[in-house]
């Protein structure tokens, strides 16, 4: 079996590699490391992070980025800095990736709170709905809450 050595893991690296890999704009695929220094440095208006150093800490060659870095990765990906902890794990009130990215679509978000205060019966309705869209439009299933 040949590892593929361009990936070192470490749960940052997993933690960041998959918020690269789940969270970004509708109808196109993830960032590319520069493209999130780019967003992080304009919004601090500084040159906080370089590319290099985001794909060093998505790959695992580096893994001991500064409070600073963390934050300001989390704050792009929509994320609490404690995302990139153990104890994250073990905070059942936290938002998982995935839902933030999925609430940023506008279309997601409306039906989200189109759908709050329906009865349990609706619901279940609008769940087989979606989940037979998810279907048509050859999507995998959701995976259960």
């Amino acid at each position: 079996m040949v590892r593929d050595e361009s990936r070192q893991g470490g749960l940052l690296a997993d933690r960041l590699d998959h918020l690269f890999r789940t969270v970004h704009p509708k109808d196109r695929g993830p960032y590319t490391p520069a493209e999130v220094a780019e967003g992080i440095n304009k919004t601090v208006g500084d040159r906080t992070i370089s590319s290099t150093y985001i794909w060093q800490l998505r790959t695992g060659r580096r893994d001991n980025p500064t409070q600073r870095h963390l934050s300001a990765l989390a704050a792009f990906f929509g994320v609490s800095p404690m995302y990139f902890f153990d104890v994250a794990e073990t905070d059942r009130d936290a938002v998982g990736p995935d839902l933030v990215a999925a609430l940023k679509d506008d279309d997601v978000r409306e039906m989200a709170l189109r759908a709050a205060g329906l009865s349990d019966r609706s619901l279940r309705a609008i769940r087989d709905m979606i989940e037979s869209a998810r279907v048509v439009e050859g999507l995998p299933s959701a995976p259960p809450l």
